[in-house]
């Protein structure tokens, strides 16, 4: 019976000491600015190089709390909806009808 107890008692600290392990080996959180640059994919220019876009970009993730597949499938569905515009236009759309929808 001891030794049962012991052997639990065993398996239970090895499974903290693993957790403990990946906790302090995981990755330093993204910054906004990583957070930004993942955004980058098939997309103009001027999201890489204008500084308007970029503040832009930094202020949807922020209102999507870094969820930057949602920031992606928005930005696509305003394209698709609204071909021809600028990508400053996009990003601000998009702000716009987050906020209007927070309301």
């Amino acid at each position: 019976m001891e030794i049962l107890f012991v052997l639990g008692m065993l398996i239970q600290f090895a499974v903290l000491a693993i957790r403990i392990v990946r906790l302090f080996r995981r990755q330093p959180e993204e910054s906004d600015t990583q957070r930004v640059n993942k955004i980058r994919g098939r997309v103009s220019q001027s999201y890489r190089s204008d500084p308007n876009n970029r503040k832009l970009q930094q202020d949807l993730i922020a209102m999507l709390r870094g969820d930057i597949a949602t920031a992606k499938r928005l930005l696509r569905y305003e394209r698709q909806r609204n071909p021809g515009n600028s990508d400053n236009w996009y990003l601000e759309k998009v702000i716009g009808d987050l906020e209007r929808d927070r309301r």
